[in-house]
C-alpha cells in the first residue's frame, strides 16, 4: 500500500500538479537540480534571488510552497520513508543471520531521509516565502540540506535494496542443511 501510495504520489507531482506552476515547479529545480530551467547560469544565491524577485514567478512561488512542497512533497516523504523502513526491517527480519539485530536499526536511515527531507521542505518555504532572507549563508544551509537529503534517500534505497537481493540470493540458492 505503502509503495502504491509513494508511486502515485510521484506520478500526481510530477505530472499533473507541479507542470502548473510553470518549466521551474516542474523540474522542481530547488530540490534536485543545479541551475534553474528558465535561466542559463548556475544555480547560486544571486540566481535564486533574482527568480524570486521577478514578479511573473510569484504563481511559480506559491505554487512551489502550496501545494508542491505542502502537503504533497510532505506526504511523499513520509510514505516513501515508512515503505523504505518497514520494507527493510521485514526483509532483513526474513534473513535468520540478522536475527540478533534489532528491527529499530533498519528505521535509522530511513528516518534520517525524512528528517532531512522535512527540514529541507521547511527551509525552502521559509526562503521561498520570504520568512527567511536568502543570504550565501542561508543559501549554503538550503545546498546542504538538499545534499544530506539525496545522501539519505540514497543509502536508504540502497538499504532496502541491499536486504532484498541477500533475500533473493538466498531464495536462489538456499543454504545446505547442518551436517
Amino acid at each position: 500500500m505503502l509503495f502504491g501510495l509513494t508511486l502515485a504520489l510521484t506520478l500526481v507531482l510530477k505530472y499533473l500538479v507541479a507542470p502548473r506552476y510553470g518549466e521551474d515547479v516542474a523540474e522542481r529545480f530547488l530540490e534536485r537540480l543545479k541551475y534553474i530551467p528558465s535561466q542559463t547560469e548556475v544555480l547560486s544565491k544571486a540566481t535564486l534571488a533574482r527568480w524570486l524577485a521577478d514578479s511573473p514567478h510569484a504563481r511559480a512561488i506559491s505554487g512551489y510552497v502550496f501545494p508542491v512542497l505542502f502537503p504533497l512533497d510532505v506526504l511523499f516523504l513520509i510514505c516513501l520513508g515508512l515503505f523504505l523502513a518497514l520494507a527493510s526491517a521485514s526483509l532483513a527480519e526474513r534473513l535468520g543471520f540478522l536475527s540478533a539485530v534489532p528491527a529499530w536499526i533498519w528505521w535509522i536511515i530511513p528516518a534520517s531521509y525524512m528528517a532531512s527531507d522535512l527540514a529541507e521542505d521547511a527551509g525552502l518555504v521559509a526562503t521561498l516565502k520570504s520568512w527567511i532572507r536568502l543570504t550565501p549563508t542561508s543559501f549554503r544551509l538550503l545546498s546542504i540540506l538538499t545534499s544530506l537529503k539525496l545522501a539519505t534517500v540514497t543509502l536508504a534505497i540502497g538499504q532496502f535494496a541491499f536486504l532484498g537481493a541477500l533475500n533473493l540470493l538466498l531464495l536462489i540458492f538456499p543454504p545446505s542443511p547442518p551436517v
